[in-house]
């Protein structure tokens, strides 16, 4: 019953209410030129009414309608205060701003205009007072306003006024005509009266100095080696310098009406631009990096010089408390906020009064980043609680969460040239960074997005988020034509992609585009040792050591051990060693200290680190600990080639799938080619080019030299069987070649001439034609071991001969023409070819019983050579050749001409023993016994002689 009563209660108070108000959200922005509200209604046709008085604007929307203000806002620069009114929204804006409102189909835009520059004269002036005609209104081209608003371009309203007759009743004649006219063709209201009082203390913001003239020119003195340009402004002005872009800002903590037409055609101040604001003074100078600016008092002025750098005598340090950074500088000035022109974010300036202050490095912190400047100091606020303050001798900046800002790894490290922004904070206060970055991302318009990609982009590279960093400046290369152009974004999508593992993507590091400074030249380096190029990435490493030891944590893990190997792979033990030291004791850098010791010779030491690294729990890292182990086992000799690659085998599990692998791999085939196991060597690159079919052109090399080497030292019927079963491994050159023809040979050893002329011939066609004649006397020689005369003599006639080839081919063509049965040419080829071709003419000559013409070959091989110890043999075979030729005064000349010249010896007196007189008595029966024995002894001395010829085959 109580249940009941409740719900009948409720639901006569919902019966009783109204209808519930529809909600239209609001949407601030800043924009060149105006701020902005958006409110997003339900239908187009909600009327509205804009009442302006002296105590601000109201905006009245129609019943039910109840703007919705954003929790945490940032208002537009002119716009003082914004907050719900009973029946729609009230605004104070700054004095002299103007507002323009207009429909964009459901959205209703309010433009709060800049304030109008002061008139030059005192005409302009008095002319500025009355309202100026509807036509002389300079409206927004519709595509600039569309792109501002991130809306489409608004479609000219109808010329009559909306149906709000509330509007008319309700509203002053002013409003009434306003919220009438067309946007495009709306007179901008007249500069109001002064304010009355109440108006006043809602402006607490006061107005900027009206000047009488077009304001104090600005010109350039001579300087210290350069023209100077000269600020002409009083003592008391403080001024702070930095770099956004390319673009210069100089801020004057004081508003001064600068005239900076006579720096027209100036080759530096040239592009110079003024802007007065109500607190301060900005110049604008483009003037690209490196190119920076110096400043120094003269007298109560300021001079300005361009130069290659920042003036650091004395560096503005920050130090970091709970909740707020301290800043120290002498004779501070006022801070100033202006909007950062890269991302749209305010900068809080601290401008200084005395000369030589700067910050040198950037930090980062959740809610903002502490920016490099060349004077004074300067935060980039991404939190609306970030404020700038002066308390005595010091900055203050407030409203931080806690959270240390990690400086720069010192002065080395500072003086080093960058192109992006690594905030190096803790991974809280980064993560919340983050958000506040993605909040701004979401707020922007697409054409205003690209900075604040990029700073998210580097900030998720500095956590460690890759992939996610890569995919974010790729969306601003989508949205942003500038951003295909811009450096920074460039280096920025290489080094995620890097990092990513993505190396196509990374190859964009190579590109000339990006400028020559330390950050591009470190990630050059880092592309190169990913790539296993450790000589071209050594120098690089070694130059930008300490900006490498600067940056976030996440980089340093991954870039340190890349740095460290492939310096001391390079040779650059001392450098290696320098960031070895400088970066402390890290686990990750184990293995480069490892082979630190390696290259210092201290084996112990390595293998002790290695084995530190094996029973750790980085994979890979311990592959390449397994790896280099054996090598260095090896090395030392308690290893033989065989061992070592058995314990590489067990690296080969370790770390599968990528070149890391492939190189250990290729490794153990040439370890088993060492070892002897050709075979083995074989099969196991047979395997890896089944398992890398992308790196033939890498495996290719290895598997020739282990099918060569097989090919030598397996057995003929083997090695053969091993070319048959790949014959495309075999090298298209000379190697290949000349392996074919020694298998060749080595089969005809084997009475497998056949076998070896059919491999000969594939030899023959694989050399170049300057190697053919050579290669076809061997075909040559095979064709004719097997019988085939006639091929024999084909071959030789089919390829040209050679001076070196002269003899051997006369020689093979011979024994062709006397097996095919023509000895008159063999022995007429013989002939022709002179002393070398007698022991081959003496053999045709004893084969057809010519016994007096071997004889005489013999004897005239040996007066040609008479020192080469063969001459005795070739001697005695004249003097056998002879006796069979029972030639006795041939035997008594031989005797008479060569016996003496035998001496003593066997070989002598066997000579006397066949040139003796023949037996004709009794009395020449002991000479008799003698000479049978000696003709006993003969077949054992010519069985030496066959094992000899087979040996030499």
């Amino acid at each position: 019953m109580r249940g009941a009563a409740i719900l009948a209660i409720c639901g006569s108070v919902l019966l009783g209410q109204p209808a519930l108000a529809e909600r239209a959200a609001v949407r601030l922005g800043d924009h060149p030129g105006h701020g902005r509200i958006v409110l997003d209604l339900a239908a187009p046709d909600i009327p509205y009414w804009v009442e302006e008085g002296g105590d601000g604007v109201l905006l009245r929307l129609g019943a039910g309608v109840e703007p919705e203000l954003p929790g945490t806002r940032r208002l537009p620069r002119n716009l003082l205060t914004l907050e719900r009114a009973p029946e729609g929204l009230r605004l104070t804006t700054r004095p002299g701003a103007r507002l323009r409102h207009y429909r964009l189909g459901n959205r209703l835009v309010l433009d709060i205009l800049d304030a109008a520059p002061a008139a030059p004269s005192a005409t302009a002036t008095a002319s500025a007072t009355t309202p100026a005609p509807a036509s002389a209104t300079p409206a927004a081209p519709a595509a600039q306003r569309a792109a501002e608003a991130r809306l489409p371009t608004p479609p000219r309203p109808p010329a009559t006024p909306p149906r709000n007759s509330r509007a008319a009743e309700a509203a002053p004649a002013p409003a009434q005509a306003a919220a009438a006219a067309p946007p495009a063709a709306a007179a901008p209201p007249a500069p109001a009266t002064p304010p009355p009082a109440s108006a006043a203390r809602l402006n607490t913001a006061p107005a900027a100095p009206e000047p009488a003239t077009a304001g104090l020119p600005l010109r350039t003195v001579p300087g210290e080696g350069a023209r100077a340009l000269l600020l002409p402004v009083p003592a008391e002005t403080g001024l702070a310098i930095l770099r956004r872009g390319d673009t210069l800002l100089l801020v004057l903590d004081q508003p001064h009406a600068l005239d900076t037409a006579p720096l027209r055609g100036d080759p530096v101040f040239g592009g110079l631009r003024a802007e007065t604001l109500p607190e301060a003074t900005i110049l604008r100078l483009p003037l690209a990096a490196p190119a920076g600016l110096q400043a120094r008092r003269q007298g109560p002025n300021w001079l300005v010089t361009p130069g290659p750098g920042p003036g650091r005598e004395r560096s503005i340090l920050a130090e970091p408390e709970e909740g707020r950074v301290v800043l120290r500088a002498a004779a501070p000035g006022r801070p100033v906020p202006i909007a950062d022109p890269e991302t749209g974010l305010p900068i809080l300036v601290g401008t200084v009064r005395e000369a030589g202050q700067a910050m040198p490095t950037a930090r980062s912190l959740a809610q903002l980043d502490l920016l490099p400047t060349q004077l004074g100091v300067a935060a980039l606020a991404r939190a609306d609680t970030a404020a700038l303050r002066r308390v005595g001798d010091r900055f203050v900046l407030s409203g931080l969460a806690a959270g240390t800002a990690s400086p720069d790894p010192g002065a080395e490290a500072a003086a080093m040239s960058r192109l992006m922004e690594l905030p190096n904070l803790e991974p809280g206060p980064a993560q919340e960074r983050l958000r506040a970055q993605q909040s701004s991302i979401a707020a922007a318009p697409p054409l205003a997005r690209m900075p604040l990609r990029r700073a998210a982009a580097e900030g998720m590279l500095a956590l460690g988020l890759a992939q996610e960093a890569q995919a974010m400046i790729r969306l601003a290369f989508q949205e942003d034509p500038r951003a295909s152009t811009d450096p920074r974004s460039l280096l920025l999508h290489a080094a995620a992609a890097l990092m990513a593992g993505r190396l196509p993507d990374a190859q964009g590091l190579a590109t000339a585009s990006l400028p020559g400074n330390d950050e591009v030249t470190l990630w050059r380096a880092a592309l190169a040792a990913t790539a296993g190029d450790a000589a071209a990435a050594s120098p690089g490493f070694a130059s930008t050591l300490p900006l490498l030891l600067g940056y976030p944590e996440s980089l340093r893990t991954r870039l340190l051990p890349l740095a460290a190997e492939a310096m001391v792979e390079a040779g650059e033990t001392s450098a290696a060693r320098r960031l070895l030291q400088a970066a402390g004791d890290r686990p990750e850098l184990t293995l480069a200290r490892a082979r630190l010791a390696e290259a210092e010779e201290q084996t112990d030491t390595a293998l002790s680190l290695y084995a530190t690294v094996i029973n750790g729990r980085d994979r890979l890292a311990r592959a390449r600990a397994l790896r280099r182990t054996a090598e260095l086992r090896l090395k030392a000799g308690t290893l033989d080639a065989a061992g070592a690659a058995a314990a590489l085998e067990a690296a080969l599990f370790a770390w599968r799938g990528d070149s890391e692998e492939l190189g250990t791999r290729l490794r153990i085939a040439a370890l088993r080619g060492t070892a002897g196991d050709a075979r083995g060597a074989l099969d196991l690159l047979k395997e890896t080019a089944e398992t890398y079919p992308d790196r033939q052109e890498q495996i290719r090399p290895a598997q020739e030299a282990a099918l060569l080497q097989a090919l030598t030292q397996e057995p003929p019927t083997v090695a053969v069987a091993l070319y048959e079963a790949q014959p495309t491994l075999l090298p298209r050159d000379e190697r290949g070649a000349e392996a074919l023809a020694a298998l060749a040979e080595r089969l005809a050893a084997m009475d497998l001439p056949d076998r070896g002329a059919a491999l000969a011939q594939q030899a023959l066609d694989r050399v170049p034609a300057a190697r053919r004649p050579a290669f076809a006397t061997r075909l040559a020689s095979l064709r004719l071991a097997a019988g085939d005369a006639k091929g024999a003599l084909e071959t030789l006639d089919g390829t040209p001969a050679t001076s070196e080839e002269t003899l051997p081919r006369g020689l093979l063509a011979a024994r062709a023409k006397s097996a095919l049965g023509a000895p008159a040419e063999a022995l007429a080829i013989l002939r022709g070819l002179g002393t070398p071709a007698l022991p081959a003419l003496a053999a045709l000559l004893a084969e057809r019983q010519d016994w007096a013409g071997a004889s005489d070959a013999l004897l005239a091989l040996a007066a040609a050579q008479p020192e080469d110890p063969a001459s005795p043999q070739e001697v005695l075979r004249a003097a056998a050749f002879a006796a069979l030729g029972g030639d006795a005064a041939r035997l008594s000349a031989l005797r008479a001409a060569w016996l003496e010249k035998l001496g003593t010896g066997p070989i002598a007196e066997a000579v006397a023993l066949l040139t003796a007189d023949p037996v004709r008595g009794l009395s020449d029966l002991p000479r008799l016994q003698r000479e049978l024995n000696l003709f006993r002894g003969f077949p054992n001395k010519l069985d030496a002689f066959r094992t000899a010829a087979v040996s030499s085959r």
